[in-house]
Order: structure tokens, then C-alpha cells, then sequence
């Protein structure tokens, strides 16, 4: 099987059509794509990690939700995030190829938005916006927003989150309409929004963005783009299941780089 018939499978479902403008979804790095698959390696970031686990698993295709590559020169690349060079020069090495699909997986009808509220066991009540696959909307949900939390921490492996909703309020708020904006959702996107949600769970919240919306009491869940991980266990499982004969793998992250103190 050549690597071509996975990326065509992968590309074809996620259209590059369909990444934002800034977006360097795509090719981060590839070679002759009509050569044999060796292997495939799902990751949410490529890491020297990620790298590690292509090599020991003579794989020559790593699939990454962010992209590798987000500068025009690979120079400034490096100058941002030095640590990649070493990874850059051992992919050309080994020929292994990169592709990312970033936000054309996102604006997928069931892209990550969607991939984490299944994780939270809430897909039965998503409802999409009218014209748009991002966010996705969960209704009557009707459950304590400690429990919500709870489930953010147990089913995506979450645990540093901040919000502008009350200590007081954490315990006895009830939930029943929720808008997620995996990723970092826009501050204009959300406000268009918010006041038919009773939580909003999105990520990378600025500062500016936090004034708003305790100006708006736009209520705020920020949780970190590791929940994008499940963006790497549906890609792993749909290549398991397409091609069952070949060498797939999956790196995770099993916890934020950070802390909240």
C-alpha cells in the first residue's frame, strides 16, 4: 500500500478547502508519496517523543492536528521553536512525512468540537449552527456544571481550567445549554452566541477577551488545547478500522505542559 492511498483517505474527508486563511494545514514535509507505507503515527503535536515512536516503529507518515510547520521559512520556524530543528533534520533523514490536519478537521461536521463532547458522552444532544460546523451546540443538558468539570477532568485528562463563573456558583449552577469552540474560539464567534448558552468551553482566552466577557457575564469555561487530544484517538481509530493490515500508532500527551499556582 503506498502512503498516497492514506493521505488521499485523510484529505479527501478533510478538504484543505475548507482550513481558515492562516491556516498551514497540509504538508509540513513529504517526500515521494507513491513509496510503500511503512507505518503511521497519530499525534496531536509532533514532539521529539512523536518522532521517537516513528522511528522505533519504522513508520514514514506522522499525521499531527497542529501543525509542524506554522512560519513561511523553516528559519524562522526555528527561531520561534529551536527544539524543532533537530526534529526537522531527523525527519529529511529518514524521509518520513509530515501531514497536518489542523483546521480542516475542525471545521469537519464531526471534528473536534464534536470529538469532545463525545468524549464528555454528550453526542446524543449535540445540535450543529445553522451554516457551520464549528462550534457544535449541546442542548438540554441539564446537569451541574460540577459535574461537567468532573468530566472535563476524568474523560479528557484535563486539570488546569479557569472561568469567570463564581467559586459559589461552581457547585449548584445548572447547565443545560453548552457551545464548544474547540481550539481557541473567537471572541466575535462566541458573542454572536452567548447569550443562549449557559457555558461556553473554549481555550486561550486573552485577557482583552476575559474583560468582555465579564463585562457581558458571557459565562467562561477555558480548558487547554490538550483537549484537542481527541483529535488523535478518532483519527487512530478510523485508520485502524479502514486499514486493518497496517502499522498504526498513536502518541498521547498525558498532561498539560503547565501549571496553574
Amino acid at each position: 500500500m503506498l502512503i498516497l492511498k492514506i493521505s488521499n483517505y485523510l484529505l479527501k474527508k478533510y478538504i484543505l478547502e475548507n482550513k481558515e486563511e492562516w491556516d498551514p494545514a497540509g504538508w509540513a514535509l513529504h517526500f515521494k508519496l507513491n513509496r510503500r507505507i511503512r507505518g503511521v503515527v497519530v499525534a496531536l503535536d509532533l514532539t521529539p517523543a512523536v518522532l521517537e515512536k516513528a522511528l522505533s516503529s519504522d513508520s514514514n507518515l506522522i499525521v499531527t492536528h497542529h501543525p509542524f510547520k506554522f512560519y513561511e521559512t523553516w528559519e524562522e520556524e526555528f527561531e520561534y521553536a529551536p527544539y524543532k530543528k533537530k526534529i526537522f533534520e531527523a525527519l529529511n533523514e529518514n524521509r518520513i512525512n509530515v501531514l497536518c490536519l489542523h483546521t480542516n478537521y475542525d471545521n469537519y461536521k464531526y471534528g473536534t468540537s464534536y470529538q469532545i463532547a463525545k468524549r464528555l458522552d454528550l453526542s446524543e444532544n449535540i445540535s450543529h449552527f445553522e451554516n457551520t460546523n464549528y462550534p457544535v451546540a449541546i442542548k438540554d443538558v441539564n446537569l451541574p456544571l460540577s459535574n461537567i468539570i468532573n468530566a472535563i477532568k476524568q474523560q479528557l485528562n484535563l486539570s488546569q481550567m479557569r472561568t469567570n463563573i463564581l467559586n459559589e456558583d461552581i457547585n449548584n449552577k445548572i447547565i443545560n445549554n453548552i457551545a464548544i469552540f474547540a481550539g481557541s474560539g473567537s471572541i466575535s464567534e462566541i458573542n454572536k452566541v452567548s447569550s443562549d448558552y449557559d457555558l461556553i468551553i473554549t481555550s486561550d482566552v486573552k485577557w482583552s477577551d476575559w474583560l468582555t466577557y465579564s463585562e457581558l457575564q458571557t459565562p467562561i469555561l477555558e480548558i487547554s488545547h490538550l483537549s484537542e487530544q481527541a483529535f488523535v484517538y478518532d483519527i487512530y481509530s478510523q485508520l485502524k478500522e479502514h486499514f486493518p493490515d497496517r502499522n498504526i500508532s498513536m502518541v498521547e500527551i498525558d498532561k498539560e505542559p503547565y501549571s496553574n499556582i
